[in-house]
């Protein structure tokens, strides 16, 4: 905490002690807590000799590091980290322990706690890693997509094949009209997929088809005998002889 905080802190409350503390080696900044006699409210018990510790710094918010910065004054035996992380109980084992915490701070001597370095980011740096690991990129994201779509038309294609094998099953011929450059190899356009009776609509079909066509023949050909009878009418009849 800067010299302007402690100042501000000391004057708010007379109680409060400042205990500097350097938690880097090779550094000139100095972290300040502030302690005091913990003194029970109104209703609650007595917790035996407490200290109670607040400012704390990032980094020094567990039990087991400030078990080990209060122990060189004395024997702790328990600590309570509040839950707003700012501060805490330090609960030593005798009133001497207690005693040397305090005058330690009044004397004004910084003590050395160097604390171990983070893994990983810290802080705001700590939260945008963060956000970036819950944000892939492009490329995953692409990734991503092509394996939805893919297994998306994996399965519309086994609910078509599902379908139309049901629908095979109960007697139905399943027609499937041809798209694009393919041709079919059925009649008219037209590819026909067996089902119960699909063998015999097939050959119907041809018929059909083939019978079309020689009805179409026979058409043209009584049309030229017509044609052909009409002329000799005309012909006998004398009206273009000259």
């Amino acid at each position: 905490m800067p010299a302007q905080a402690v100042a501000q802190v000391a004057a708010g409350s007379k109680e409060y002690k400042s205990l500097g503390l350097q938690l880097q080696f090779n550094t000139p900044f100095i972290t300040y807590v502030f302690i005091k006699k913990h003194q029970p409210r109104d209703g609650e018990a007595d917790i035996g000799y407490a200290l109670y510790v607040t400012g704390l710094p990032l980094g020094l918010t567990d039990e087991l590091s400030l078990q080990q910065l209060f122990g060189v004054f004395g024997e702790v035996q328990t600590v309570a980290v509040h839950p707003t992380k700012r501060s805490a109980a330090v609960v030593y084992k005798s009133k001497d322990d207690l005693s040397e915490a305090l005058a330690h701070a009044s004397s004004g001597q910084i003590i050395e706690c160097p604390l171990p370095l983070p893994d990983g980011p810290v802080g705001l740096k700590a939260w945008i890693a963060e956000h970036k690991a819950q944000r892939p990129g492009n490329e995953v994201l692409q990734e991503q997509l092509d394996e939805w779509v893919e297994a998306h038309e994996a399965a519309e294609a086994a609910r078509v094949a599902a379908r139309q094998a049901a629908m095979a099953d109960d007697g139905w011929t399943v027609v499937v009209r041809s798209k694009g450059r393919k041709r079919a190899k059925g009649v008219g356009g037209v590819s026909t997929v067996s089902g119960g009776i699909a063998a015999a609509a097939a050959s119907v079909a041809h018929a059909a088809a083939e019978a079309k066509q020689v009805k179409q023949a026979n058409n043209f050909y009584r049309f030229q005998q017509r044609d052909k009878r009409r002329n000799g009418e005309l012909g006998g009849t004398g009206l273009f002889d000259v």
